[in-house]
């Protein structure tokens, strides 16, 4: 055999070792990528790992998060529904203490009116006093003798004392419905006190539900925001006044309040209830979900 046949031959030789090394780690690739993509196109979907797996998990966490935004959507129309509703009532305040301002001008009209009548009567009683106590209202005939002056006196007198018998008595009726018009008069200023009291502090509260309050400190690691609510507020810890988190008109997450300390409030969140791809951040606003004065 000549020296160039036995090079050829062993260059085949080579070729075909270095051909078979290579289909042997192409065969280790696949079984790594198939590995790694959870197996062949039949693995049951409880046995998947790998990527298959991972997109299984993030579809599984893409329904969840649909159904989270849209209970946080229904919350947010039940509080806006609860906000109109709140608004019906103050208004429906405002006209009842409308109509109690009304009557009570009427009683004080009707007040001032009787004390008219009142004074009136008390001239007239005057008048027929003075008349019963003078000479001239007796109009006695000079010629008259001294018994027809006496029976005229007599008569003066008692038209005068049943005048004033009347008199006396229109007064106290006039006095009776001016105490009790004066009565009423006091309930109703009783009433209107409290309904004021009522009413401001309905509004005191509802203008309460406009504020919101910056982010002064968000700390993700511990999960919870620090805010400046003032000492007014209302605020108190516990879920007795719940709070949203929110980043313009997007709401980010609910807080619930843990300490509130002359005015500064601190609050934890639950990372499974932040709206996807968002989470507290300094210059964020908290709100609170229910409003007061309803």
């Amino acid at each position: 055999m000549k020296i160039s046949q036995l090079l050829a031959s062993v260059l085949v030789l080579l070729c075909s070792g270095a051909a078979i090394m290579y289909s042997a780690d192409q065969q280790k690739v696949m079984d790594v990528v198939i590995a790694t993509h959870g197996g062949g196109q039949q693995v049951d979907a409880s046995s998947a790992t790998g990527l298959r797996k991972l997109n299984q998990d993030l579809d599984a966490e893409r329904g969840t998060v649909s159904a989270e935004r849209a209970a946080a959507v229904k919350a947010a129309e039940a509080a806006r529904i609860e906000m109109r509703d709140s608004v019906v009532k103050r208004d429906e305040i405002q006209a009842k203490l409308e109509d109690h301002k009304s009557s009570l001008d009427g009683v004080r009209a009707e007040v001032k009116a009787m004390q008219v009548k009142v004074e009136a009567l008390k001239e007239s009683f005057n008048k027929a006093m003075a008349k019963i106590t003078s000479s001239d209202a007796l109009q006695v005939d000079a010629s008259a003798d001294f018994g027809e002056v006496l029976e005229s006196i007599k008569s003066v007198v008692k038209a005068q004392e049943e005048r004033a018998g009347k008199l006396n008595e229109e007064l106290s009726e006039a006095d009776a419905k001016c105490k009790k018009a004066t009565e009423e008069l006091a309930a109703k200023e009783v009433e209107l006190n409290r309904l004021t009291a009522i009413n401001d502090k309905f509004f005191t509260d509802y203008n309460k539900n406009d504020d919101e309050y910056p982010l002064l400190a968000v700390d993700a690691r511990w999960k919870f925001v620090v805010f400046n609510a003032g000492p007014d507020s209302g605020l108190v810890p516990g879920d007795a006044t719940p709070v949203l988190v929110k980043r313009g008109d997007v709401v980010i997450a609910p807080v619930r309040i843990v300490t509130v300390s002359n005015g500064m409030v601190v609050a934890e969140y639950e990372p499974k209830e932040l709206t996807p791809g968002v989470r507290p951040e300094l210059g964020d606003r908290a709100f609170r979900v229910k409003p007061l004065g309803n």
